[in-house]
């Protein structure tokens, strides 16, 4: 077999013909072949160029790169080329996935390479799957590590049971992604440090992105020049100045504030690994706010970026701060500052705050102005915001309309996002399951959950959204077998993207639990719910409505399990969650009362059990109406009382 683009040479360093040898399954060779042009082509910045590290002097560029091309022999064993090549490569690359992990080649490419050269230049880069999964019980069939890979080589040649710690990147977009995993990489085969490469890349990337601007700046004067050469015999000339000169403004201060960001503010004296994600927002959010006050349209659209980014790490107390500090700018910004106040909606809604997310949404729908056919997209958000709050609130109707109102804008709008008309399908058809139309809910949500597989990927936090709601409907249903299923499938998927503390992994935690729950797994439904329960405290520093949704179900686990006094004291905080939240009585304190109820007949305190019922079905006749759906099922319960499957409002997505 002959590598690609590979030809043996003098050994490098006087040690070694290949800088590394690539070993992976051909299930995935599309990346090997990437992975192998990236590395070749990789130039290490001047400056690090020459210096000795613990692998030698870092060259400017790392070739030759060993990859095979063809398929392994039939064979027991390795060709003698492949035993060559490894032998005179400095380092192995590992391609790690569930089809590498089965490969006898691949396991038998890293153990011929450790006898050789030890452990310590073994580099794996993830590519599908997850490493130790096999630890795990039933998760087998996604380990990405191969055996050899996993543990270090003895002594005798042959594998120890000490677990081996092998450097490990991660192409995929929702971890590492493509460049960061090639970074690493490539810290890994020259010994410098990560942090090197990556300030020296964006101080590359910034020197680029300025001399873009600069050179966009120019030609933006000159086209602009040209277009006022063009047009002065018919548009007034100050006026055409004037515009040039307010564009040519805000491209600047767009730019300069892009790559200011990005720049330490002292090097000599802050040590870059102190710099986090929070440290950037904040500066960011202050910089908005003190450079750009001239221009509040640049000013708002940058602070709805931040804080979404503020809201995907559950940072809303921060979120908060950075829109209501930059309220009048925002107003100043006019339909520029709608976005951002539909992003201070959802940071409303997520911390519990109803009615000022409503506020906000009406607040952002005044800045749109009064033409129903402009701004096509913005107002589809803007019913797409509204719903999604209404649905917390368990106004069905009204929510149904808003989603409806949402897809008419976006169907009619020329740049609707990729995903938005899934995005609406997907909260329209919680909404209309939670309100009992299961069949018109699974329609919406099947078509939902389509589209998203076409035109994000079946991996996607879209798609697993779009399962997370699809089990909640065959929940509501009560087809509990299929909801398992379904919820399996986005906790596979948001496990993979998501931070392992972030609320809407929490979300799908829940649902498993209640489903759990239901299905009478209760040890199960315990371990879900706890970590949703603890995500969620994490999350929002206070009580909030998702914390005691989680915990009624909770309290009906210790009921079940004789703890009667136990279980009625989670069932008063999921009580005082819910007050806080709601700010007055909503459906879920009757569905709390229903449940309570449950508690108390099991523990044979029927008088009082009677009372609860009672009282959560005039909460729910009052705030849902006696016809309504969840009404007739819980007063179905309460003439029961007796432990049927629990049911609730849910929050939505």
């Amino acid at each position: 077999m002959t590598p690609d683009n590979a030809e043996p040479h003098d050994r490098q360093d006087g040690a070694f013909a290949y800088r590394a040898f690539i070993s992976y399954s051909h299930r995935d060779k599309d990346i090997a072949q990437r992975l192998h042009r990236d590395v070749e082509s990789y130039r290490i910045p001047s400056k690090l160029v020459g210096r000795v590290t613990g692998v030698g002097k870092v060259p400017r560029r790392l070739r030759p790169i060993f990859r095979d091309r063809e398929e392994l022999p039939a064979s027991g064993d390795l060709t003698a080329e492949l035993s060559a090549a490894l032998r005179q490569s400095q380092f192995l690359v590992v391609i790690c996935s569930p089809a590498a992990a089965r490969s006898r080649w691949v396991n038998e490419e890293i153990l011929q390479f450790k006898r050789v050269h030890g452990d310590s230049r073994v580099l794996a880069l993830v590519a599908d799957g997850e490493p130790h999964a096999s630890d795990i019980p039933g998760m087998d069939h996604r380990e990405c590590f191969p055996v050899a890979l996993r543990f270090r080589i003895g002594a005798d040649g042959q594998l120890s049971d000490v677990p081996a710690e092998p450097i490990a990147a991660d192409v995929r977009r929702e971890a590492d992604g493509p460049r960061l995993a090639t970074q690493k990489l490539i810290a890994g085969l020259t010994g410098l440090k990560l942090d090197e490469l990556v300030q020296r890349e964006t101080q590359r990337r910034i020197a680029q992105m300025t001399a873009i601007a600069t050179g966009a700046m120019v030609g933006m004067v000159v086209t602009g020049g040209l277009a006022f050469y063009a047009n002065s015999l018919r548009i007034e000339a100050n006026k055409q100045r004037t515009i040039a000169q307010h564009e040519a403004a805000a491209a600047r201060a767009a730019s300069d504030y892009l790559v200011g960001t990005f720049e330490l503010s002292n090097p000599a004296t802050e040590n870059p690994r102190t710099i986090t994600a929070l440290t950037i927002l904040g500066r960011s959010a202050d910089r908005a706010r003190r450079e750009l006050a001239d221009q509040p349209a640049i000013q708002a659209r940058l602070l709805a970026t931040l804080g979404r980014a503020y809201n995907n790490l559950g940072l809303l107390g921060e979120a908060q701060s950075a829109f209501e500090s930059a309220m009048p700018d925002i107003n100043k910004a006019g339909p520029d500052g709608a976005e951002a106040m539909l992003v201070l909606a959802t940071t409303y809604a997520n911390q519990g705050s109803l009615e000022k997310g409503l506020g906000a949404v009406r607040h952002a729908e005044s800045l749109l102005g009064t033409n129903p056919r402009a701004n096509a997209s913005l107002r589809a958000k803007v019913a797409l915001t509204e719903g999604r709050i209404l649905t917390s609130a368990s106004k069905v109707k009204e929510g149904v309309s808003a989603f409806d109102r949402a897809l008419a804008y976006y169907r009619a709008a020329d740049d609707a996002p990729e995903g938005a008309l899934a995005t609406v399908l997907n909260n329209r058809g919680l909404l209309l399951s939670d309100d009992g139309q299961y069949a018109a809910a699974e329609a919406s949500l099947s078509e939902a959950l389509a589209l998203c597989q076409k035109e994000l990927g079946p991996s996607h936090l879209s798609t697993g959204k779009a399962w997370f709601a699809l089990a909640q409907n065959s929940f509501n249903a009560g087809d509990l077998p299929k909801a398992r299923a379904r919820i399996a499938n986005a906790l596979r998927i948001e496990r993979a993207v998501l931070d392992a503390d972030n609320p809407i992994l929490g979300d799908t935690l829940s649902m498993q639990g209640q489903i759990q729950q239901g299905l009478g797994q209760y040890a199960e439904a315990e371990r879900s719910l706890r970590e949703a329960v603890a995500i969620y405290r994490n999350a929002f520093d206070g009580p909030h409505y998702l914390i005691g949704i989680a915990e009624v179900y909770l309290g009906l686990i210790e009921s079940q399990r004789g703890a009667t006094s136990a279980a009625l004291a989670t069932l008063d905080d999921a009580k005082r969650n819910y007050d806080a939240s709601y700010g007055k009585v909503h459906p879920n304190h009757g569905d709390l009362l229903v449940n309570r109820a449950k508690v108390l007949a099991k523990a044979g305190r029927m008088a009082e059990a009677r009372s609860d019922c009672a009282a959560g079905m005039t909460i729910l006749v009052d705030t849902l109406g006696p016809d309504a759906s969840f009404t007739r099922q819980m007063a179905a319960e309460c003439r029961a009382i007796a432990p049927a499957r629990p049911t609730r409002v849910a929050a939505g997505r």
